[in-house]
C-alpha cells in the first residue's frame, strides 16, 4: 500500500446548513467566483492528495461537475516547477471524481457522515482493482462547509502521512466534536465509524431466532439517520491532533458572516487557472 497515495473524500450528500438555497449550500461564494466547494478542493490539493472524490447525489453533482470540471494541479508540484525550465512539466494532475450515494442506502443510512464513509469505501474498490501498488492506506476528509487557510495546511503536509487516523483541531474541538474540521481516516477507524451507522439503522426487531418478522417502533427505526459527526466520529483516538490556528465554521449564518469579516475572509480569492480549471471569468 502506498503512502503516497492518499485521496481526499469531500462529502455533500446529506450535508445540512441553515442557508436553504435552491442550490446546494456549498456552493455559497467564500471569494469573487469562488465557492466554498472549491475552496475545499484547494485546501486538499495543499494537503497532497492525489485524487479526489466528491461525494454528491445525480441532482446536484451535475452542476458541481459543470463548476470545477475533472481535473486540478497539486500545489507542491507547482512550487517544484516555478524555477526550473520547463516547469509545467514537473506539475501533477490530481483527477476529480463524483459519487452518488448507492440507493438502497438513500433514506435509511445516509446521514452527513455516511457520505465519508461510503466516498472511502468507493475510491478503495476502484483503486484496488487498478493494482495493490495504488490501494490506499489513508483518506482525507474534509468538509465544505469548514474553512481553513490552505497555506497553514500545506506547512503540516509531511506530518499528514505519518500518522492516522489523525485529525485537524480548533480551540480544542475536532470533527469528533461535530466541527466539519478535515481529518485523516485510516481502514480501521473507517470499519469502526460504519459499524456505528449500520447497527442502529434497523427497521425491524432482531429475532431470538429465524427471519425477523416484527418491526420497530417508529421511534427506533434508523436511529442512525439523525446521527451526526460527532457521534460517528467521536469514539477516535485522542491522539495525534494538529491544533490549527485559523478555522471557520461555514454551516451556520454567523459562522459565515465571522469568515467573511475576517483577515483570511478579505484575502480568500480564486486560484490561477494553472490550479483551477473551471469555474473561471473568460
Amino acid at each position: 500500500m502506498s503512502k503516497l497515495n492518499m485521496p481526499a473524500i469531500i462529502p455533500v450528500a446529506g450535508m445540512t446548513s441553515e442557508f436553504g438555497m435552491e442550490w446546494d449550500a456549498s456552493l455559497i461564494p467564500v471569494g469573487p467566483n469562488y465557492t466554498a466547494l472549491e475552496a475545499t478542493v484547494y485546501e486538499c490539493l495543499h494537503a497532497g492528495c492525489s485524487s479526489i472524490w466528491i461525494v454528491a447525489n445525480d441532482d446536484v453533482a451535475p452542476l458541481l461537475r459543470h463548476r470545477l470540471g475533472e481535473w486540478a494541479t497539486d500545489i507542491d508540484s507547482i512550487q517544484r516547477g516555478t524555477y526550473v525550465r520547463f516547469g509545467t512539466e514537473k506539475h501533477q494532475e490530481v483527477p476529480i471524481y463524483y459519487v452518488p450515494i448507492h440507493p438502497r442506502h438513500r433514506g435509511k443510512i445516509d446521514n452527513y457522515a455516511w457520505s465519508a464513509i461510503y466516498g472511502v469505501n468507493v475510491a478503495y474498490w476502484v483503486m484496488t482493482k487498478l493494482g495493490r501498488w495504488t490501494q490506499p492506506h489513508q483518506y482525507y476528509i474534509s468538509f465544505p462547509m469548514g474553512m481553513l487557510d490552505p497555506k497553514e495546511v500545506l506547512s503540516h503536509r509531511s506530518l499528514l502521512r505519518k500518522n492516522a487516523p489523525f485529525y485537524f483541531s480548533h480551540q480544542g474541538k475536532t470533527v469528533k466534536d461535530g466541527l466539519p474540521l478535515s481529518f485523516i481516516l485510516d481502514p480501521e477507524e473507517w470499519r469502526r465509524a460504519k459499524h456505528i451507522i449500520t447497527t442502529n439503522a434497523s427497521v425491524w426487531k432482531a429475532p431470538d431466532e429465524g427471519m425477523p418478522t416484527e418491526k420497530l417502533p417508529p421511534e427506533e427505526r434508523l436511529i442512525s439517520r439523525g446521527y451526526g459527526l460527532n457521534e460517528v466520529f467521536g469514539g477516535g483516538p485522542n491522539d495525534n491532533e494538529q491544533e490549527m490556528k485559523s478555522f471557520y465554521d461555514l454551516t451556520t449564518w454567523p459562522g459565515y458572516v465571522k469568515f467573511i469579516s475576517s483577515e483570511q475572509g478579505k484575502k480568500t480569492k480564486r486560484p490561477n487557472t494553472n490550479t483551477m480549471y473551471r469555474g473561471r471569468t473568460k
